[in-house]
Parts: structure tokens; sequence; C-alpha cells
């Protein structure tokens, strides 16, 4: 084992009494090699008792407050941390960035990768008449035209701009396959960013007394100020506004529909209730499937739009929906061999161009799950 180097398994061991002599001198050999290192182990025995956090909402929410800010700061530094509920795991939200903030955190031992690719900028454009269009990060620059309306595509986005209003009113689609993402520029200016397995359908120009579109899965729209208002359509909920920037999760496999306000101001309603509630930046709707209901909170709109800057963010997520979002964008299947597992919670950013068994990985170190895979798809044990 190299000075540098430690695992965070048998430093839980460790704090639990059950090392070997072997790995118990492996860990004081540890500590031994720097006092910092040895603060932390004692920090980290402090917080679990019997495999349970002493840990409080409030100070998970504070010290997940500094961390978010840090991030801001040290965006080329990846700190992975889990923590969970009555099913504790291993890894400090609490404590872990600041300890260490001296000293980057222990390499961890390099895995052979499992074929499963990251996401990609791709698409479908679909077209008036039906004609499908693959558009690819080929590096070309090139203009496809249907009818009048031209459509200028480059390597990772297509525009609509600088088209004059049509006659007829001819409608386009795109669609972002599992482990892909896609941009695009309206015929008005508004730009449109859109997430993995996601649809988005929407008129050439805007020559009506409004400007409407339909999205499936997730988008974030950065809205042109005018005096057509600007309307978000899906199976649940419709988004009013006139110039702001939003995003949208409305992914047909999630039990709730999140509307997140960055800035401006919008305006939203659910199919069964036309009256609207009005979002202030900083507020995000919350729609859940199953009652009906539509709540709005205050939360930190950054933490809802970081999947734009290339990172996974998960908040106290239980696995199943971690596994669910990265199913989307590595374009992999996925079964849990214990449903106990599902529900063990994590808090981490990762760069969401991380191979997956090297972001899994990150995982197994909390000594709650393992991962095994055949082909494309992954299994997820309970390591307990």
């Amino acid at each position: 084992m190299k000075e540098k180097e430690i695992d965070w398994i048998l430093v839980k061991k460790w704090i639990d009494g059950q090392v070997t002599g072997d790995e118990r001198a492996r860990v004081e050999g540890w500590m031994q090699a720097d006092p910092r290192r040895r603060r932390f182990v004692e920090q980290a025995g402090r917080y679990y008792q019997n495999d349970v956090p002493l840990v409080t909402d409030e100070r998970i929410d504070r010290a997940w407050g500094q961390f978010i800010r840090i991030q801001h700061f040290r965006r080329r530094r990846k700190l992975f941390v889990a923590a969970s509920g009555v099913a504790a795991s291993f890894l400090l939200l609490v404590g872990i960035w600041w300890l260490w903030k001296q000293e980057p955190v222990p390499a961890l031992t390099e895995t052979s990768p499992v074929e499963i690719a990251a996401g990609t900028q791709r698409a479908s454009l679909i077209m008036s008449n039906g004609t499908r269009v693959e558009l690819q990060a080929d590096g070309q620059l090139r203009t496809i035209t249907d009818r009048d309306v031209d459509v200028l595509v480059d390597s990772s986005s297509l525009s609509y701009e600088n088209n004059a209003v049509t006659a007829d009113t001819l409608f386009h689609t795109i669609e972002v396959p599992a482990g892909g993402e896609f941009h695009l520029t309206l015929s008005d200016g508004t730009k449109v960013w859109l997430n993995a397995k996601s649809r988005l359908t929407y008129p050439l120009t805007f020559h009506w007394n409004e400007r409407r579109v339909r999205l499936e899965g997730e988008g974030y729209f950065e809205v042109m100020p005018g005096d057509k208002r600007f309307i978000v359509e899906s199976r649940d909920v419709n988004i009013r506004v006139l110039g702001t920037a939003f995003n949208v999760n409305v992914y047909e496999d999630e039990p709730v529909v999140r509307t997140t306000l960055v800035r401006g101001k919008i305006d939203i309603s659910t199919v069964a209730d036309t009256v609207p509630r009005v979002l202030t930046p900083g507020e995000q709707a919350i729609f859940d499937r199953e009652s009906g209901e539509l709540d709005v909170e205050r939360v930190n709109p950054d933490l809802y739009i970081y999947w734009m800057q290339g990172r996974f963010v998960f908040q106290n997520s239980p696995l199943r929906d971690i596994m669910r979002t990265l199913a989307r964008w590595y374009d992999m299947e996925y079964e849990f061999a214990d449903p106990v597992v599902e529900t063990i919670r994590f808090y981490g950013i990762i760069d969401r161009k991380e191979r997956v068994k090297s972001l899994l990985d990150q995982f197994e170190k909390t000594g709650k799950v393992e991962f095994e895979y055949t082909g494309k798809k992954v299994i997820v044990k309970n390591r307990g």
C-alpha cells in the first residue's frame, strides 16, 4: 500500500473495531505518517456509532451549502462524498472537505473500465415531412432546408435564427437518445439545452400570438424576451413566461415533475388545476404525479442545472433515483439484486464524463453496495 493511499472500507472497519492485526497495522501506519490523517479518522469515529451517523439534518444542510460553494472555486477538483440516514454510509459529508482541503484525497486504485460509454452530443432531427436526420458531433457546419426555412447545424447544436416568418405552420422535433445531449436555438433566439432521453417539439417560426413548445424529458430554457408569451407544455404541467431562465424535469419514469426557476419569473399550472402558481428566482415547483398536488419550495437552483456543466449532483438521493439517472446518460441497464439497497442515500458531485466503473467504484467505497457487470447491464448488490 502506497504511503498516500488508504482504503476507506479499511478505515471504516478500524472505526468499528473489526480490523485484523495486519489491517490495524496498515491503518496505524497510514495515520502515523501525518497527524491530519489521525485527526480525520478520529473525527469520522465521532460522527458514527453503530453505523448510524451522529449528524443532524441542520448540520448536513449547512455542510452541503459550504461544499457547493467550494465547488464554484474548485471546479477541477473532484471530491465524492456519501451519506445515508438509518442505513449510513461511511464517507462523511460533514467534515471531510475541510479536514482534507490542505491535502488531496488519497488516490483510488485503478481498475479496468467497463465498456459503457458516457454520453455525447447527439440527437435526431425529425423534419416536417417526417424525414429523420441524425445530428452528431462530427465537426461539420452545414445547412438543412425544410421548405423555405434554413436550419444551421454545427458540431453540437442547431439554430433557426434569421429566417423569415413562413405562411405554413411547420413543426420540427428534436429527439435526444439515452447517452446524448444537445443544444438548439429557436427562431426567436430562445436557447434550449436538452438532457439525455428528451424530446422537444416546436414550430420553425413563431407567427401566432404565443410561442409554444412541448417537452418530454429534461430541458433548460433561456427564453428570449418578447411580446409573445413563451409556453412550455408537457403531459402534466404548463409553464408560461415572457423572458427568463429555468429548468424543467418531466421524465415519464420520475414520480415528480420539477420546474426550477434560475432568473426571471414564471407561472406554472397543472393539467388538472389551471390556476397558475407564480415562481420567483430560487423557487422550485414540484408536481407529485400520484397525489396530483403542486408544491413550491426554496432551493439552490445551481444544483438542478449542473448537468449542463457536465456534472451529476446528488443531494441525499436514494440509490434507485441515482441509477435511473445514470442509466439515461450511460445508456445502460441496471437491476437491484436486493431491494434494500435501493433506499441507501448518497451525496455527491461527479463528472459526467467519468467512466461507469470508475464512477460506481466511488459508491463501493462506502462499503454498502457492490456492482457486477454483464455487457451493458449493471447488477447492484448489498455488500452488508
